[in-house]
């Protein structure tokens, strides 16, 4: 969408006069969902606004219902989900038109992890009142990391399916049918084009756009491009290097990322060395384990966190914690097997 000095802002008076007062225990994250949904399909029905007018600002409309910036962040969040707004970094969030096909969007890791946990609790005969297994054990039994399983364990205590009593959940529901969600989410149909796009535009070595140009081309976030490169990079596609270098297109026989080296080593390491809980050496320490410098163990560190595996704290206390323990992956060694010259430069 081009920002247009035409659209429309709508004001947090006329979007939300009368929900200041909530019930005691009541969830305001799910019944603010659920007044906008039904404020949007109204207004929009009754023509009191249109298709990418802009809402107000998260901050503004948070403190005029008198809840927290967070609060309302999962409601605009969930609402994207239902594809009537949408919002685009630097830009705000807007209306949506749902005759429009780019603003529909496609199924997330999270909603299929919500049908998955959904059919679990099914298939194990699980009784309401029952509580749920962490979310830790939830994540290997349903082979998603740890972060999309918590966020849809959330999303599930929204709709009534599950209630947080202290650190664990209560299952309120345990019927399933079945919902119809393609398995496709969108960081892997972006990198599905991406891809596409390569092959007819672009040679091994050549540099490709900057991910705010992608953002723009493909009409996604900026995040997402960084997830579908990163999907990229792990089938050895590309190469993304920092600075002027940019994000490349990889050769045949080109060696992959060195930090992704570090990165299995580390994870061995964790995985032979350490329980939850541990804490793990200094990026220097390793660095000397290793032999290479402080920024390649900091960019493996990254990608590993980034994985679940572990979290980062500061303070007097502070360092690297373990908080997943990551299982063999027998499907690199495999992918190695199939390149003689990556399996000759990881024995180097």
């Amino acid at each position: 969408m081009n920002r247009n000095i035409n659209n429309r802002h709508i004001t947090v008076a006329e979007m939300a006069p009368h929900i200041h007062n909530f019930a005691y225990g009541e969830n305001k994250t799910t019944k603010l969902i659920k007044w906008l949904v039904n404020w949007l399909e109204v207004s929009l029905q009754n023509g009191l606004i249109k298709p990418h007018d802009f809402l107000p600002s998260k901050t503004d409309l948070a403190f005029h219902i008198g809840v927290s910036l967070g609060t309302v962040q999962n409601v605009y969040r969930a609402v994207e989900d239902y594809g009537l707004i949408k919002s685009k970094q630097r830009i705000g969030t807007y209306v949506t038109d749902v005759n429009d096909n780019r603003t529909k969007k496609l199924t997330s890791k999270r909603d299929l992890a919500v049908e998955e946990i959904k059919k679990y609790i099914y298939a194990q005969k699980y009784k309401t009142g029952d509580f749920l297994e962490s979310t830790r054990c939830l994540a290997k039994k349903i082979n998603q990391s740890p972060a999309t399983i918590r966020n849809a364990v959330n999303s599930l205590t929204q709709t009534g399916i599950l209630k947080k009593q202290g650190n664990s959940f209560v299952i309120l529901n345990t019927e399933y049918s079945t919902v119809n969600l393609t398995n496709e989410t969108l960081v892997e149909k972006t990198a599905q084009e991406i891809k596409m796009m390569i092959s007819k535009e672009f040679s091994a070595g050549n540099k490709l756009p900057s991910n705010p140009e992608l953002s723009q081309k493909m009409g996604v976030s900026i995040k997402t491009i960084h997830d579908a490169l990163k999907l990229l990079s792990k089938e050895g596609l590309i190469l993304a290097k920092r600075g002027k270098y940019g994000t490349i297109v990889a050769g045949e026989k080109q060696e992959p990322y060195f930090y992704e080296k570090i990165e299995k080593k580390i994870k061995s390491f964790i995985t032979k060395e350490c329980e939850v809980g541990t804490k793990l050496p200094s990026i220097k320490s390793f660095a000397d384990m290793f032999q290479v410098s402080s920024k390649t163990i900091k960019k493996a560190l990254d990608m590993i966190e980034q994985d679940g595996y572990i979290t980062f704290t500061r303070g007097r206390y502070g360092g690297t914690f373990v908080i997943d323990i990551p299982q063999p992956v027998n499907e690199a060694y495999t992918w190695l097997a199939l390149n003689q010259d990556y399996a000759n430069n990881d024995a180097n």
